[in-house]
């Protein structure tokens, strides 16, 4: 019983392994989530760009400017 139980352990190289590849799994889930923070603030830009084009009062204001 003692051997089978034994035959079953994780060794500390083992768990030192796993810990590194979850390190690793992290750190690329940290790139992608800065990459796509990047995206999502330049999309919010564009739309805010895009409202702010297409609002009638804004154009108005634009036109009142350019005279």
């Amino acid at each position: 019983m003692y051997n089978e139980l034994r035959a079953e352990l994780a060794t500390k190289e083992f768990v030192r392994a796993e810990i590194g590849e979850v390190r690793t799994e992290i750190s690329g889930l940290r790139a992608e989530l800065k990459q796509n923070a990047l995206l999502l603030k330049i999309l919010i830009g564009i739309a805010v760009f895009g409202l702010t084009l297409f609002n009638p009062a804004f154009v108005k204001l634009i036109e009142l400017l350019m005279k």
